[in-house]
């Protein structure tokens, strides 16, 4: 069996809760109704979060019930909505992929005009040619806590 069918059926999945935090990958913001939404640590698409479904492991959409579908789409939603009034990017991509890490999960990357792959698809760039871009710790912790604000309701800074 491959390591990605062992993660496929939920087997040591990194996503599934209870997950290992801090880590090297991310940080958490908050969770949501049905997920967790986390900052990665590469920035080089400043605001650059992965949204995990929370439930259960889960690997594609159609393994979820249409209420719990629907319910991590309005999470989705918050997400991008506070990512667009936070980060104000040109534009914002939101992929769902799971060909690494095959458990349901949101890839939602803020895109300026200034960003390395602008009028492309950041999946394009290798792991080995991706820049790792991680921001200082106060502008790091300024992002969080600007991101958790706007979840709360509040103003984006």
């Amino acid at each position: 069996m491959t390591d990605w069918d062992r993660l496929a059926q939920g087997i040591e999945c990194p996503f599934d809760p209870p997950r290992a935090e801090p880590n090297g990958f991310w940080d958490t913001v908050a969770r949501l109704e049905v997920s967790t939404l986390c900052l990665l640590k590469n920035q080089t698409y400043r605001g650059h979060c992965i949204l995990i479904y929370d439930l259960r492991h889960v690997a594609r959409p159609d393994q979820l019930e249409r209420d719990e579908w629907a319910t991590f789409c309005l999470d989705l939603h918050r997400c991008v909505d506070v990512l667009m009034n936070v980060c104000r990017p040109d534009h914002i991509n939101v992929e769902c992929l799971g060909n690494q890490v095959p458990h349901l999960h949101w890839q939602v990357i803020p895109r300026y005009k200034t960003d390395p792959r602008w009028s492309g698809p950041v999946w394009t760039t290798t792991v080995e040619e991706m820049p790792d871009s991680e921001l200082p710790d106060d502008e790091r912790k300024a992002l969080i806590d600007a991101l958790r604000e706007r979840l709360r309701g509040g103003r984006a800074r």
